[in-house]
């Protein structure tokens, strides 16, 4: 929904790259200016001095941001996930300008599913008057709703929302002829072991992102002429494969996907010509070389 799409025949409506939305960070630690930090040890309170949002998307138009958070289920005051929460709350606060600078302002926004709207804006609103009766200062939320109608799958939003963002309506319709059966894999870009709880959810989830990164690799190779060297590395996939989204990942993410192609992909080809006469493939961490002596080597 933030990444440009052609104008017609997309599959996901890019709803925010349409408002001037761009990325700017995904599922990258906030951190906090020195001053917060130390008003929240003083607070008492359990808060999560390293907030990481799934998304944070910017608007160099009014240096407007959007930081979201996305849930399966709403959660009440004493559930685990407020340690977090709080911490988003603090992080779209007067701290977030002063980390990320030139954006001046965020509205700190949760999606969930569009029944538990009304239960999760509850939660936030009671965590706001607990940081401001620590004297903390907390920013303003929006929460976002995703449900089914008919065979679309919309996405709504809040009064709050609409006042930051200058959008009309309510909601938006992002993906049409959606099936009992309609799995959005196919839309993944990126994937990390932090992303899936479920292990074995996590292990298809990683099994697609090696397949592009093989699919990349393959026509890649396909087009090479015998003698020519074919040199890549983990990273060059990844961001191939990811359309360029790969740069806007934490560190501790990037690093992660890149040891799963690494250990998934390269080990794997060198494994498979290792003590071979005739090997054309050179493999050091996270650089593969690939040089075929002939058209049958190729083949192979």
């Amino acid at each position: 929904m933030a990444k440009d799409q052609p104008s017609s025949g997309y599959r996901v409506r890019p709803f925010f790259f349409e408002n001037k939305f761009r990325l700017v960070y995904i599922e990258q630690p906030f951190a906090f200016p020195d001053a917060t930090a130390r008003a929240i040890d003083a607070s008492g309170l359990q808060i999560k001095k390293t907030p990481e949002p799934d998304t944070i998307l910017g608007r160099a138009a009014d240096q407007k941001a959007l930081y979201f958070e996305a849930k399966a289920n709403s959660f009440g005051t004493d559930s685990s996930n407020s340690l977090q929460a709080r911490g988003h709350l603090l992080a779209c606060g007067p701290a977030f300008a002063e980390t990320l600078k030139p954006l001046e302002s965020a509205l700190l926004c949760y999606v969930v599913p569009q029944d538990r709207c009304a239960l999760m804006a509850e939660c936030l609103a009671s965590l706001s008057t607990e940081l401001r009766s620590a004297t903390l200062a907390p920013g303003e939320h929006s929460v976002h709703g995703l449900g089914v109608s008919g065979t679309d799958l919309i996405y709504s939003w809040d009064q709050k929302f609409k006042q930051h963002a200058g959008v009309n309506g309510d909601s938006v319709a992002v993906i049409h002829e959606l099936q009992d059966d309609t799995d959005p894999s196919p839309l993944l870009l990126v994937f990390t072991e932090e992303d899936c709880p479920n292990q074995e959810r996590a292990g298809f989830y990683r099994r697609v992102l090696i397949n592009q990164a093989v699919a990349k690799l393959v026509c890649d190779l396909n087009l090479q002429q015998p003698e020519k060297p074919y040199v890549t590395t983990a990273r060059d996939l990844l961001w191939q494969t990811t359309d360029g989204i790969l740069d806007f990942v934490g560190r501790d993410r990037q690093t992660n996907m890149v040891r799963i192609i690494r250990q998934n992909v390269f080990t794997r080809i060198a494994d498979f010509w290792r003590g071979k006469q005739f090997s054309p493939v050179k493999s050091e961490a996270d650089r593969l070389e690939i040089t075929f002596k002939d058209k049958g080597i190729k083949a192979d």
